[in-house]
């Protein structure tokens, strides 16, 4: 019988796949199609650098944003202001266009009131002291427009508003904003100067340009706020001005909520998670850990859980306010008492030994610590006493009610003054307990559960249950209903019943009894009277979301759905399932995979986390480092021994890594290596493998050693370490291995994180511990393989990063179409370990043993993808007799064993599976899209389309003009600090500030000197900080729009910008004069941004290029787009063999780059590499072989391209396009 099988290699940024046959009867595979598709990642990497796109995009959003509110908020005052006469006369036209067009109002008496002037005295420092020690006319003009440019002043600047909501370093009171704004206060208070405003002033005044003024921190309430208070009785302004002006400087909206983003419970689909602040949350969370507690004593023989009077004496540890954290010892330390107790894996004798060691984080119980110090111990039936808002439209609020309003109030009051309120009118508080309560501060995280089934467990967890065991019970009350829980008789019936299933359950007897769940779903059924489907409500504690069942399309073919879930947000992993679900969707329409095909997937363990992702990059970094220094210590100290020069191979520096792990001594005979001992011809000691392969070990690093061939040979053998003679003495050779692994634990635990931290440090911290992670599996990994006493069954195929969230909902996804069909659970979704897909490259002769993956051709993707799909479980088995007979061969005994392929000439046909594949590059164009969402009107919900420019558009840094000798030139400020050397000093565009920074750098090293101040005149304090600098490679930058006060020389009327990337090039060709010329035409980023947002039909795509060119009226020939993929030809397109994929493949190349002069890069489909590629200029030739990467004018090239003369789909079939 023959079993089709799908093989699939995701990573972030590919996806290699390939569909085999295995023949049974033959008892071998056949290949039937591969691919391999490259895509984008669905985040932004630049210069190494991991950031999120949609965090990019909102950071700019908001400063656009704040922009815009700043200039509504000026737009309010002015109109205060001119309703009471305190400013020039504007009008509401004038207003509105700078509202809605941005267009500054420019009457002269607006631009003289604002204006300063030293000579004149005007100055709006100046009038803030007057209007604070002043009395004012404001029967006069000019008192009034005094006062009015005193509060525009004001609201120019008003300071930072500290939130009680905001958890961000900024503001907390040893962040940079509050520390810099207690210090303003404190230069005040030495001053004298009770007002910001007179402070200012007087800087200014005594110091001049000596001091900068601006870029304090200053307070909203403390410092402008008290600064407007006084100005308004100081010159006794009526109620109704002092309100209008109060609404307009001050006014803020609210933080907008993010709870929509917040995900849903894995047990109550449609109920968001509770957040982790809530007080049933927190007894939640100390119960599970408590209940998870397991303790020996000295009367005990086994580990045990607490008893009742041991889980009260540690409860109190919970609720510290001074520790809402704190660690495992605490606990230990209440129960046993001083130094009497460790973890049950130490190796020191204590009388109280635990399941946890000590240094283990456990969270408190901060919210309901705080609460218990201002309402008492039994802190929910204080509320009750004291709060006033007991009544609801039916009846009176339960105690669980009146708890919750007091947390929503803590959770959602931004004000400190209105929590007080609300403490002293609501809950009748005292002002001392007033000030406590307005002092609480959440965590705003989440759990992962919802309020309503945190409540459900609750019952059960506060029975001393675990978890696991907790869950099967916390749905029944719902599933059985009221009338039966409430009844004592049968509420123990079902206790006693389904405890005894759960508590005596054994997962070895699952294919006789069935699952725990099926078991408890027929006791409900058979002893009570449900409705239809009752029982499915049953909780489960592996329970995740999962997709529904694949749907058929119009035509009948199944086809999976969005991949998309409430579960995760992760873009990178998102964007590789989108890939899957288009190739899996083509297999399936095409008929070459169905719904009964069986599905082998190994995931990129990059897939789950930024955090991850970058820890992963800076460990293989620190081994790429250190790989290349040990290449350096082999090449000097082989010389130094033998006099010879040596070229080290990658196993000779593995070679040399195992052997600084084992301090240069064997493990086994405790006798010294020397270098000429490994490295070169006939080494006496070579990497052997700790637990061998013939009973189940593998080829990882942390199963290798350095050992001698002969002890390996004669004495070693197919043994354990544990089953030699001198097990002991091996183990005191690595106690330092041990010593190792348990100090990075000790490292790994420090690196805490917390609600409320930091982002920057949070991420540092976990990717810190991510890293000591996997330092302390490797350590741990071979300091075990010595230790085993036995090897489990499937040991080596366990071995491996685990797949982590993110690849059982890839999996989740895959087996909603790929299952058996009398059950969804029978998964025909089988997952590959990476360190598998190695093992068996290696065997099956794709790589040698110990050297390192090629990844310079994409096509190593579908190599794995093929390799993958031939693991079953059929080669798991045959491995162990493989390596049973390797070890017979090295011990000198029966011939080489040749491990079976999966058919006769696998290596070769998969080695040059090359020649025959084309990689497909999904680079879609996203120019056209246009955003879209619901917007409220009068008429309800509408879909609203807007424009959207996808790209960016051009460089961030603004270039000035000016005009030098009849030439405009272009210029760029940059810092005095930027310059690197001496010679960047001549781009300087003035002279004299040239002269005299050349002058104060005379006689002193560069970087010192241009690192220290350098004044323009030091009398007055004017100090160089920035230049402006010719920017030379500045020649046609873009205009993008008109500055607000217009030059009279023209070129400086506009802003100058360098683009960035261009979007397309158009090629023309025709006839001049009997001959072929060619033209071109390129269309920016932000000319496509204008084509698309003025274009009324989005689908006319020619128009966005003339159809004709400028010059000679040449037809348009075809146009490139950045990504876009094209087949080359020397002459004519009949070269082009679309049925011949061997052709096809030396002629695909993508578009990579398309320059201003009409120049365009192309790079080979297959090509990886991405820097150190051989660039060629000449045209393509149908008998050269592949250039990397071409570098062609429009006049030599001879391209088809995608979407325009042919099309290439997902899984790399070329069509020809009539």
């Amino acid at each position: 019988m023959n079993k089709r099988i799908l093989g699939l290699d995701t990573g972030t940024n590919s996806l290699g796949w390939a569909v085999v046959d295995w023949d049974e009867h033959a008892q071998n595979y056949e290949l039937i199609k591969y691919g391999d598709v490259i895509f984008q990642e669905g985040v932004k990497i630049e210069k190494g650098i991991e950031s999120s796109k949609a965090a990019e995009r909102s950071g700019y959003k908001a400063i656009r944003k704040q922009y815009f509110r700043r200039r509504l908020r000026k737009i309010q005052v002015l109109k205060v202001l001119v309703k009471y006469h305190l400013c020039p006369y504007l009008s509401d036209d004038d207003l509105r266009q700078w509202h809605l067009q941005k267009q500054y109002p420019k009457s002269d008496e607006l631009m003289l009131w604002q204006r300063t002037s030293d000579e004149e005295g005007k100055n709006p420092y100046y009038d803030r002291h007057r209007c604070l020690h002043e009395k004012l006319d404001l029967t006069v003009e000019a008192d009034r427009y005094t006062l009015g440019r005193a509060l525009y002043h004001l609201t120019q600047r008003r300071g930072f508003l500290s939130s009680r909501l905001d958890t961000s370093a900024d503001n907390k009171e040893n962040g940079v904003v509050k520390s810099g704004i207690s210090q303003l206060s404190t230069e005040m208070e030495e001053a004298g100067c009770e007002y910001l405003g007179d402070y200012f002033y007087k800087l200014y005044d005594e110091q001049g340009n000596k001091v900068r003024i601006r870029q304090r921190y200053t307070d909203r309430n403390k410092h402008y706020q008290h600064e407007f208070d006084a100005i308004c009785e100081k010159q006794e302004l009526s109620s109704e001005l002092i309100e209008d002006l109060q609404r307009a400087i001050f006014f803020q909206l609210p933080l907008k909520s993010q709870r929509h983003g917040v995900g849903r419970c894995t047990f109550e689909r449609g109920k968001p998670r509770c957040a982790d602040s809530h007080p049933d949350y927190e007894e939640f969370r100390m119960l599970c850990f408590v209940n998870n507690i397991q303790v020996k004593g000295p009367h005990d023989l086994e580990l045990r859980p607490l008893t009742y009077e041991e889980r009260e004496k540690i409860e109190p540890l919970f609720f510290r306010k001074s520790k809402p954290n704190f660690d495992f010892e605490d606990i230990a330390k209440a129960l046993a008492g001083k130094k009497n107790y460790a973890w049950i894996h130490d190796k020191e004798e204590r009388a109280y030994k635990f399941n946890y060691r000590m240094t283990q984080g456990v969270p408190g119980c901060p919210t309901i610590a705080q609460l218990k110090s201002i309402f008492g111990d039994d802190w929910k039936t204080g509320i009750a006493e004291t709060y006033t808002l007991i009544q609801k439209k039916n009846g009176s609020k339960s105690l669980q009610e009146m708890v919750d309003d007091v947390w929503n109030v803590l959770y959602s009051f931004s004000s400190v003054e209105k929590l007080k309120e609300f403490a002293h009118h609501k809950l009748q508080l005292d002002e001392e307990s007033a000030e406590k309560f307005a002092k609480i501060k959440l965590s705003h995280s989440f759990a992962a559960l919802s309020l309503k089934a945190i409540r459900k467990f609750l019952p059960f967890l506060r029975k001393g249950m675990y978890y696991t065991h907790a869950s099967f019970f916390a749905n029944i009350p719902t599933i059985v209903g009221k009338e039966i829980w409430n009844n004592e008789q049968n509420r123990k019936y079902i206790m006693e019943n389904v405890g005894e299933l759960v508590f005596n359950y054994q997962p070895k007897h699952r294919e006789v009894q069935g699952t725990i769940e099926m078991l408890i779903k027929d006791f409900l059924a058979n002893n009570f009277e449900l409705p239809a489907g009752a029982t499915d409500k049953l909780y489960h504690p592996s329970m995740i979301e999962t997709y529904p069942n694949a749907q058929r399309n119009e035509f009948g073919i199944l086809q999976l759905g969005s991949p998309r879930t409430n579960a995760i947000r992760n873009p990178m992993a998102m964007r590789s399932l989108h890939i899957l679900r288009r190739v899996v969707n083509q297999l399936l329409k095409e008929s070459i995979i169905d719904e009964n095909t069986e599905v082998h997937v190994e995931y990129a363990r990059e897939l789950n986390d930024a955090n991850k992702r970058r820890a992963i990059a800076d460990w293989q970094k620190e081994q790429d480092k250190q790989h290349k220094k040990y290449g350096d210590e082999i090449r000097k100290l082989y010389k130094e021994e033998t006099g010879k020069e040596i070229e080290p191979t990658q196993t000779d520096v593995l070679k040399f890594q195992l052997w600084e792990e084992q301090n240069r001594h064997c493990l086994y005979t405790g006798e010294q290596i020397g270098i000429t001992d490994f490295i070169g011809s006939n080494p006496k000691f070579d990497i052997e493998h700790t637990i061998p392969q013939s009973v189940g070990g593998d080829s990882t690093q942390m199963n290798l050693t350095l050992c001698d061939n002969r002890f390996n040979r004669e004495i070693k053998k197919a043994k354990l370490p544990t089953e030699l003679a001198n097990h002991e003495e091996i183990l005191a050779r690595i106690e330092p291995w041990k010593n190792k692994y348990e100090q990075l634990v000790k490292e790994r635990d420090k690196q805490r994180t917390f609600a409320g931290m930091d982002k920057a440090v949070k991420d540092i911290r976990i990717q810190k511990r991510h890293k000591l992670q996997m330092e302390i599996d490797y350590w741990r990994g071979k300091y075990e393989r010595f230790t085993m006493t036995e090897v489990p069954e499937g040991f080596s195929r366990r071995q491996g990063t685990g797949i982590g969230l993110v690849s059982r909902y890839a999996g989740l996804y895959l087996k909603s179409l790929f299952h058996q069909a009398d059950s969804r659970n029978k998964s025909n979704v089988y997952v590959v370990k990476g360190v598998a897909t190695a093992e068996f490259r290696k065997m099956w002769g794709l790589q040698s043993e110990y050297e390192k993956k090629c990844r310079d051709n994409h096509s190593h993707h579908c190599m794995d993808a093929i390799t993958i799909a031939c693991i079953g479980k059929r080669e798991y088995d045959l491995t162990a007799e493989y390596y049973r007979m390797e070890e017979t061969f090295k011990q000198g005994r029966g011939s080489k064993p040749k491990f079976s392929k999966p058919w006769a000439t696998f290596t070769e046909d998969v080695l040059n599976i090359y020649k025959n594949l084309l990689v497909v590059h999904d680079t879609p164009n996203n120019m056209p899209k246009h955003t879209k969402k619901y917007v409220q009107t009068s008429k309800g919900k509408v879909l609203a389309q807007g424009d959207t420019a996808r790209g960016s558009l051009h460089l961030d840094t603004y270039y000035g003009a000016i005009e030098r000798d009849g030439e405009i030139r272009y210029v760029v400020r940059r810092p005095l600090s930027s310059f690197t050397k001496p010679e960047e000093l001549e781009n300087i565009v003035d002279e004299t500030v040239k002269r005299t920074i050349k002058e104060a750098i005379a006689d002193k090293k560069f970087k010192q000197a241009i690192a220290e101040p350098i004044y323009m005149n030091e009398d007055k304090g004017i100090l160089i900080k920035k230049v402006r600098c010719f920017a030379k490679s500045v020649k046609q930058p873009i205009n993008i729009r008109q500055h607000r006060d217009l030059s009279k020389k023209e070129y400086k009327q506009q802003y100058h910008v360098v683009n960035e990337n261009n979007y397309m090039l158009a090629i023309y060709e025709g006839l001049v004069k009997n001959k072929v010329v060619r033209e071109f035409e390129i269309v920016s980023y932000i000319e496509a941004a204008k084509y698309y947002k003025r274009s009324q039909d989005r689908n006319i795509f020619s128009s966005i290029v003339p159809t004709h060119s400028a010059k000679y009226g040449l037809p348009l020939k075809t146009k490139l787009l950045m990504g876009q993929l094209v087949l080359m030809f020397e002459e004519n397109p009949d070269e082009i063999q679309v049925d011949n994929t061997k052709d096809l493949v030396k002629r695909l190349y993508k578009v990579v780059g398309i320059e201003k002069d009409g120049r365009i890069k192309f790079k080979y489909h297959q090509e990886a590499r991405k820097e150190g590629l051989t660039i060629f200029s000449t045209p393509y030739k149908n008998n050269d072989d592949y250039a990397p990467i071409f570098r062609q004018s429009i006049n030599n090239i001879n391209i088809l391209v995608d979407g325009i003369d042919f099309t290439i789909d997902i899984l790399g079939k070329v069509t020809l396009k009539e």
